[in-house]
């Protein structure tokens, strides 16, 4: 097994070894050199030579990696590998990130750390979405509040919710049987950020199975803030029904959800594509690559469609 496991190790160093970039040299270039906004040809070319390591790391050795325990020698040696090197690199980014940014007055932060994980912050509070990560638990010093769209692995990382219940922080979710459910028609606020969720559908065999979340920053006796619509694994358009005007969208891209509808439909400022590169899906199967994630946001042909890659910060403020 061990054997087995140096093979496949060896294995990942092949697109190390093809590649004119370094690990480090790519994500340099995510975050400094370009960004979602500035879709460079140089952040394009990077991203084609990062995905040549999503392409060789199995989702059997992501899942493997997952439930190795921390502090291992096994972990250690995956964590140096390539993909997973970058892979938490972003969590570092967004550790170190978070509580050194300033937050300027109507502003909204946030950092896409992996799939359809966010930390969002704004002046007064920080707060996380879909927060899947393997060391995820770190956030937990620095997160008021989590918000979780549905009962998918992929979605919520458990010791992350452990801990943030051990701290005495909200977890709020339509499965948790924690004092904070929610579901259609709940309504909650933490401090000046109001919150109003619907249950819809995953799929046509999961039913009433994902919340979204319309989250109002620096909500003000019901008037409008910065509004935040995360929709989750949500795949019918028609049941997206926000009630206040969107300022960012953030959907996942490959759910089956009709984008071009969706996008008509909420008529967001922005949209911030998610969802690609889900290392838990087999290489053929369910793991949307760069270029996927690309033509999709090419073809809604709408200005202001991003595309955010793991640790990226972007800073969000109302577009008139």
């Amino acid at each position: 097994m061990k054997r087995l496991f140096y093979l496949i190790c060896a294995a990942m160093l092949l697109p190390a070894l093809a590649s004119a970039q370094t690990i480090e040299e790519m994500a340099d270039i995510f975050w400094n050199k370009s960004s979602c906004r500035n879709f460079t040809a140089e952040r394009r070319a990077a991203m084609g030579e990062m995905q040549t390591y999503v392409d060789t790391f199995t989702h059997t050795l992501f899942n493997e990696y997952l439930a190795t325990p921390a502090g291992t020698d096994k972990e250690r040696g995956i964590e140096g590998w390539g993909l997973m090197k970058y892979y938490n690199m972003a969590l570092d980014k967004v550790l170190k990130e978070v509580p050194a940014t300033e937050v300027k007055k109507g502003e909204v932060v946030v950092w896409q750390l992996y799939n359809m994980g966010y930390i969002v912050k704004t002046q007064t509070q920080c707060f996380g979405v879909d927060v899947y990560h393997k060391h995820a638990e770190r956030l937990a010093p620095m997160i008021d509040f989590l918000l979780i769209t549905h009962n998918h692995a992929d979605h919520q990382w458990k010791p992350l919710t452990a801990e943030m219940e051990r701290q005495g922080k909200a977890v709020y979710s339509n499965f948790l049987d924690n004092g904070h459910k929610v579901s259609t028609g709940d309504e909650f606020t933490i401090g000046n950020i109001s919150v109003k969720v619907t249950t819809v559908d995953h799929n046509a065999t999961l039913k009433n199975f994902v919340n979204t979340y319309e989250i109002n920053c620096y909500a003000s006796k019901g008037k409008k803030g910065y509004v935040m619509f995360f929709s989750g694994d949500a795949h019918n358009y028609e049941q997206l029904n926000p009630t206040t005007a969107v300022d960012v969208f953030i959907p996942h891209l490959a759910v089956g959800l009709n984008m071009a509808e969706a996008v008509k439909k909420i008529n967001p400022k922005e949209v911030l594509m998610s969802h690609i590169l889900e290392l838990g899906h087999s290489i053929t199967k369910w793991r949307w690559s760069y270029e996927y994630g690309i033509n999709e946001c090419e073809k809604l042909n709408r200005e202001r469609v991003y595309l955010p890659v793991w640790g990226e910060k972007i800073a969000l403020r109302k577009i008139k």
